[in-house]
């Protein structure tokens, strides 16, 4: 992993992605890029009304841009501050526009997207799974990991595997990131056949000893939800991080960008690694 970028917000969740993304660049000696957007249809919204309002509405739309062009200014100072005391190589990138469209934009220069699970990058949290991670999450060149407000430099990881290529995908490029090197590993399947769960958790620990990288495999049952099991088994077992092949066809597909998972999303306690 060389290059890092991370969506810079005034959020519990972002200061997370942040912290995250530090501890990764130190971890890797990666380079790590701010993003800050200011996103000028948000701060300058359509309002009915008359000539008569038009004056207030210029100003107060004056007023909210100054407001942002302040903030993404103090973000990407606090930002770069961050990167001295950690020694950390480190830049901003300022832009202007829909946030998820600018970070689409700026993605493919990068290994690794890092973002707060309540981040809209307009200065307040979103109270739950951010619209912006809920585009992002629908189509992005590059992996995306999704941090709490307690996200740390993971030592636990939970991978959710089902065997699709998706999945296989996901696998692939978080190991190739490094991500799973000098951390315990658990390997998850769930499956109604218990000889395919096994049989899938079994190619991923294939794969992972390639890369000498040991783990621990579990096969569940499913009584419930897949997301929700797999949200739950990460909690028991004590991760820090979830990897989940976020496409996969044996019902994950419609399962990570269903209404149900979205709420489960917004509620789950630890960073999410997601690639499609």
């Amino acid at each position: 992993m060389r290059s890092l970028l991370v969506a810079l917000d005034d959020t519990p969740a972002s200061a997370g992605a942040t912290k995250l993304a530090l501890s990764l660049a130190a971890k890797h000696d990666a380079v790590v890029t701010g993003v800050t957007v200011l996103d000028v249809d948000y701060l300058k919204p359509r309002e009915p009304g008359g000539i008569g309002t038009a004056y207030y509405k210029f100003k107060t739309d004056l007023a909210r841009l100054e407001q942002g062009r302040e903030l993404t200014e103090r973000l990407s100072e606090n930002f770069l501050q961050q990167c001295k005391i950690r020694n950390v190589r480190g830049n901003v990138l300022a832009m202007e526009g829909r946030p998820w469209d600018e970070l689409r934009a700026a993605a493919p220069a990068h290994d690794l997207i890092l973002i707060g699970r309540d981040s809209d990058l307009h200065g307040e949290p979103s109270g739950g799974l951010a619209k912006t991670v809920e585009k992002m999450l629908r189509e992005n060149p590059r992996p995306l990991l999704i941090a709490p407000a307690n996200a740390q430099e993971p030592s636990r990881i939970v991978i959710a595997y089902d065997g699709s290529v998706p999945a296989a995908r996901t696998l692939q490029i978080f190991t190739l990131l490094g991500l799973a090197s000098n951390c315990e590993i658990h390997v998850i399947s769930i499956d109604p056949a218990q000889d395919l769960a096994e049989r899938w958790v079994e190619q991923a620990s294939t794969y992972l000893r390639l890369y000498n990288t040991a783990c621990i495999t579990h096969v569940i049952a499913p009584d419930a939800h897949p997301a929700e099991l797999i949200v739950a088994e990460a909690r028991a077992l004590g991760a820090d991080l979830l990897m989940m092949g976020a496409y996969g066809n044996r019902g994950w597909r419609q399962t990570l960008l269903g209404s149900f998972t979205t709420r489960l999303l917004s509620e789950c306690p630890i960073a999410l690694f997601i690639h499609h």
